[in-house]
C-alpha cells in the first residue's frame, strides 16, 4: 500500500479550489487534500498546524501574497514542496520564487494533464525522500548498535581492569592513566522485566546524549538499571565538576523518572582506583543514605573535604529555602549573585560548594525545578569571572519558579478555599493550613488575600456568619448555643458580636425579620 501525502491548497477563488481538489480526488488518491485557505494569514496557520506534504499556493492572495507566505514558511523551516499557480508571468515573481526552492511555477490557465504531471513529479521527490530517511534511520540504528555493544565492552574492561582498552581511550582524547577524572553512576530505572533491543538502543541514546556535551560516556543498561561511566572532556576543579554532575545526573533523572534514586560513585584518577570503585557500587539502591528529594546519594561525594562545614551548609540551605517559600525571588536572586561574586573572588572552591547549595535547596523544595540554565553554564571556566553570565543563570533558573509558583498558587488557595466551606465548623487556623502547605505565615497571607481580596479570619468569618443565616432560615427554633458550634465557635458571646457586626442586628432580631421574610 502507497504512503499517502497530504496537500494544502492556498487559493482565493472558490471555482480553482474546488476544480484542484476533484483532480486530486479522481486521479491521485494518494494525495489527500487536508486544507484550503483564501488569504495568507489563516494559510500561515493552517499549514503550521497540519505541516503538509505539498503546497499549491496562488500569488495573488488577499492579506499577504503568495510569495511572502512562502517567504516566512522558509524562515520557520517549513521543508515541503511548494507549486505556484500565478496568472502573472512575472520574471521578479518567477525569479523569487526559485530562491524559494519552489518545485514547479504554473501559469493560468492550467491544463489537468500539467496539474498532475507536475503533482507526479512531487509524488517522486516525496518517495525518494522517503526512501533515503528510511536508510538514513536504519544506518543510525546500526551505529547506535555498534556503540552500544563497544560501551558495555568497555564498562567490562574496566569492571575488570583491562589495560587493553587504553589505546582506545588515548584515541578518543582521554588523559594519561593517574589523570583521570572518572566515575561511576548508577541510576535505577522502573522498567518491565525485559526491555526489547530497540528500547534499550533508544535510552542509551537519550542518556548519552545528556552527558555528550561534557563528558566521555559510555553506559549499560541493566533489567532495573542504567550503569553509566563518565571522564569530563576537560580537566575541572574538583567542586565544579561536583556542580556539574549535580546538574547531568538531574537531566539523567528527567529520562529514569523523579522517583527513581541515582548512586555516585568516587571521582577516580586511574583504572585501578574506577575498578576498586566498581565493586562498591550498592546492589540495592533504594537503601542509600538520601540527602535531598531528587534521591541523588551524596555518600561518596562527602568523603571529600568541603568548603562549608555541614552547619554553615544547611543554614546556608536553609535561607535559601525560605526565601522560595515566601516567594521572595528577586531578594533571593539578589542574594545569590551577591554571593556567587564574593565566594568567586575569595576561593574557587567555595563558589562551586554555594552552587551546589544553590542547587540542592531548588530541588529540594521541588523535585521538578528546570535546571537546564543552570547545565548550559555550569561547566564554562568563564562562569567563575564573569558576573553577568552568573546572573543570567540564577534569573533564568529562577524564573522557573515565577512561573510554577502562579500555577500552583492558584490551584493551592482553590483547594483552601473549597477547604474552608467544607470544613468551616472546625478549628480552622491559618498558621496550620499555611504549615500543612509548606508555606510560611506571611506568604500564605499575602497569596491568600491577593486571590481573595480579602484576609483568612474576614473570609472563614464570611463564611460561618452566611451559614448562620442559612440555620435560622431551616431551622426556626434553632438556640444561640447550637448557632455557635455548627458555625464552629466557642464563645456565645463572641458569635453574637461577629453575627451583630455583620448583619446589623442581633441573633433574636434576625430570627423575627426572618419569619416575617418568610
Amino acid at each position: 500500500m502507497k504512503k499517502q501525502y497530504t496537500v494544502g491548497i492556498i487559493e482565493d477563488e472558490v471555482i480553482e479550489r474546488q476544480a484542484l481538489r476533484l483532480i486530486l480526488s479522481q486521479n491521485r488518491p494518494v494525495l489527500q487534500v487536508v486544507f484550503e485557505a483564501e488569504d495568507g494569514n489563516s494559510a500561515l496557520e493552517l499549514v503550521r498546524r497540519h505541516n503538509p506534504d505539498i503546497l499549491i499556493v496562488d500569488i495573488q492572495i488577499p492579506e499577504r501574497s503568495g510569495l511572502e507566505l512562502c517567504r516566512e514558511l522558509r524562515m520557520e523551516k517549513y521543508a515541503g514542496l511548494i507549486i505556484i499557480s500565478t496568472s502573472y508571468s512575472v520574471f521578479s515573481y518567477a525569479y523569487q520564487a526559485i530562491k524559494l526552492q519552489v518545485v514547479d511555477y504554473l501559469l493560468k490557465p492550467t491544463g489537468e494533464a500539467q496539474i498532475l504531471s507536475v503533482l507526479d513529479h512531487c509524488i517522486s521527490l516525496l518517495e525518494q525522500a522517503g526512501q533515503k530517511k528510511e536508510k538514513e534511520q536504519l544506518l543510525e540504528e546500526h551505529m547506535s548498535q555498534a556503540r552500544y555493544e563497544a560501551d558495555r565492552r568497555l564498562i567490562q574492561q574496566v569492571l575488570e581492569g583491562n589495560g587493553q582498552m587504553f589505546p582506545k581511550l588515548k584515541e578518543l582524547g582521554f588523559p594519561e592513566d593517574g589523570s583521570w577524572q572518572a566515575a561511576w553512576i548508577m541510576q535505577a530505572w522502573n522498567t518491565p522485566d525485559e526491555m526489547d533491543a530497540k528500547a534499550k538502543l533508544s535510552l542509551h541514546s537519550s542518556v548519552c546524549r545528556v552527558f555528550q556535551p561534557a563528558f566521555f560516556v559510555f553506559s549499560r543498561i541493566e533489567r532495573d538499571r542504567i550503569l553509566i561511566f563518565i571522564q569530563p572532556q576537560e580537566t575541572q576543579e574538583l567542586f565544579q565538576l561536583y556542580g556539574m554532575l549535580r546538574c547531568y545526573i538531574w537531566s539523567l533523572k528527567q529520562i529514569a523518572g523523579q522517583s527513581a534514586p541515582c548512586y555516585v560513585g568516587p571521582v577516580c584518577a586511574s583504572l585501578a582506583e574506577m575498578q576498586a570503585a566498581g565493586t562498591g557500587i550498592p546492589e540495592d539502591l533504594y537503601s542509600l543514605q538520601i540527602t535531598s528529594r531528587d534521591f541523588v546519594g551524596y555518600t561518596c561525594f562527602d568523603q571529600y573535604p568541603r568548603a562549608f562545614s555541614r552547619d554553615n551548609y544547611a543554614f546556608q540551605m536553609h535561607k535559601i529555602f525560605r526565601l522560595l517559600q515566601d516567594n521572595r525571588v528577586k531578594y533571593l536572586e539578589s542574594m545569590v549573585l551577591s554571593k556567587f561574586r564574593e565566594y568567586a573572588k575569595e576561593s574557587p572552591q567555595k563558589f562551586y560548594e554555594y552552587s551546589r547549595i544553590f542547587l540542592d535547596a531548588l530541588l529540594s523544595f521541588c523535585d521538578s525545578w528546570d535546571l537546564s540554565p543552570v547545565l548550559k553554564e555550569i561547566g564554562n571556566p568563564e562562569l567563575l569571572k564573569d558576573t553577568k553570565r552568573q546572573q543570567k543563570m540564577i534569573r533564568d533558573t529562577l524564573a522557573f519558579q515565577a512561573h510554577a509558583l502562579e500555577k500552583d498558587v492558584d490551584a493551592s488557595m482553590d483547594q483552601v478555599l473549597q477547604r474552608m466551606y467544607k470544613e468551616y465548623s472546625s478549628d480552622l487556623s491559618q498558621a496550620a493550613i499555611a504549615h500543612q502547605m509548606g508555606m510560611t505565615q506571611t506568604y500564605f497571607s499575602r497569596i491568600f488575600k491577593r486571590k481573595t481580596g480579602k484576609t483568612f479570619v474576614s473570609m472563614l468569618t464570611e463564611i460561618r456568619m452566611n451559614r448562620a443565616k442559612e440555620l435560622i432560615a431551616e431551622n426556626k427554633g434553632i438556640t444561640m448555643g447550637e448557632l455557635t458550634t455548627l458555625c464552629g465557635y466557642t464563645s456565645k458571646t463572641y458569635f453574637a458580636s461577629l453575627f451583630r457586626k455583620t448583619t446589623g442586628l442581633t441573633v433574636n432580631e434576625y430570627q423575627r425579620w426572618s419569619e416575617h421574610e418568610a
